[in-house]
């Protein structure tokens, strides 16, 4: 008999894993953002990386491990084969994608920056809209605990990225004012660059099937 207080086994959907990725990425990011702006600017001490680091894999770890109602060693395997695997596609995904989009680079200039932050507010709503249907899926089937703590973990994801779009147009800069040029660059990169790599190779990889 399944047990019913976890996610139902089902085949894997690749936006489903990765909406789930990207959100609990996320949410290891703030409090990880937080702490570095405890640190001296730019220093890269071991403590330094490992906080701009470890939200990735924490957020990639939890995925695997709650994503399925598979049992514990069959979700830790499944860290262990698989995180590795993510973390150097991932790192593929963004320097591809960092090459496709340098013929645009020429366009990234104060005067264009009016015209740019509109671009990059389609851009970060459409690479979040994954989370809404993965939400939307979870409410609509409610089927137990683990159920409810992935559409907990979506929602606040989804409240953090309606805030970062909501403070980017309500005061223009304002992002830039209340954190250090370091911290901004890294939350924006996590939300529009790092967050979408791993989570886009995480859906691939789990959905492959390989544990």
């Amino acid at each position: 008999m399944p047990d019913a207080v976890t996610a139902p086994v089902e085949d894997p959907r690749v936006f489903d894993t990765y909406a789930l990725s990207y959100a609990f990425m996320l949410l290891f990011l703030v409090p990880g953002s937080i702490a570095i702006g405890n640190l001296p600017f730019r220093q890269y001490t071991p403590l330094y990386v490992s906080l701009v680091t470890m939200p990735f894999v924490l957020g990639l770890a939890l995925t695997f491990l709650v994503g399925s109602a598979e049992g514990l060693r069959r979700g830790l395997l499944r860290i262990a084969v698989l995180t590795p695997l993510v973390v150097v596609t991932g790192v593929a995904i963004m320097f591809g994608s960092a090459i496709a989009l340098v013929p645009v680079s020429r366009f990234i200039r104060p005067e264009n920056f009016t015209v740019l932050s509109w671009v990059a507010a389609a851009v970060l709503a459409l690479l979040a809209s994954p989370l809404v249907v993965a939400l939307a899926r979870r409410v609509r089937r409610p089927v137990g605990i683990a159920w409810a703590v992935q559409s907990l973990v979506l929602a606040a994801a989804l409240v953090l990225v309606v805030a970062v779009l909501w403070t980017t147009f309500q005061s223009r800069g304002a992002i830039g004012d209340m954190a250090r040029k370091d911290i901004v660059i890294y939350i924006i990169g996590g939300l529009t660059w790092y967050l979408p790599s791993f989570g886009l190779a995480a859906g691939v990889w789990r959905r492959l099937g390989l544990v």
